[in-house]
């Protein structure tokens, strides 16, 4: 499983996903830039976990070419979004070689990237609030990942 955060801005929610993808082994998470790493705020949430994850630097404004590159490598692309046809997390059956496209914390998964993804699963709220945090997230759908 490789994880994209390179749309996030909020540098915990990096740092959280870092922690939690190499705690529950995925392959890479995909980063907007390697600088963040070498931020305080980064490193007190990541306790580590950036030394033993393999990080990708991907700017959003080339992560359409990345996804066509990783989709080459045989990999389906599933988004995180509320979006039409999104499926429930929870009844989603991950293929084994994935790749997990988180959005933005405010505008979520713009439009042109939609259309490239094979899938986008999303969490029912069940509460008044509409979405979770974007690390959150990032978790649950990587726990489901691993659970499968």
């Amino acid at each position: 499983l490789i994880v994209v955060a390179s749309l996030l801005e909020n540098v915990p929610n990096m740092a959280g996903l870092c922690r939690t993808c190499e705690s529950l082994g995925c392959e890479a998470l995909v980063l907007p830039s390697r600088a963040v790493v070498a931020s305080e705020a980064f490193k007190r949430q990541a306790v580590t976990s950036e030394r033993w994850l393999p990080l990708v630097e991907v700017s959003p404004r080339d992560l359409a070419a990345y996804l066509r590159e990783v989709r080459g490598r045989g990999y389906l692309l599933i988004g995180v979004e509320q979006a039409a046809g999104s499926v429930p997390l929870q009844t989603f059956t991950f293929p084994q070689r994935c790749l997990l496209l988180l959005g933005n914390e405010q505008s979520g998964v713009p439009q042109h990237l939609i259309a490239m993804l094979d899938k986008c699963v999303e969490i029912p709220m069940l509460g008044v609030t509409r979405s979770l945090n974007a690390h959150v997230s990032g978790a649950m759908a990587v726990w489901q990942y691993v659970q499968q």
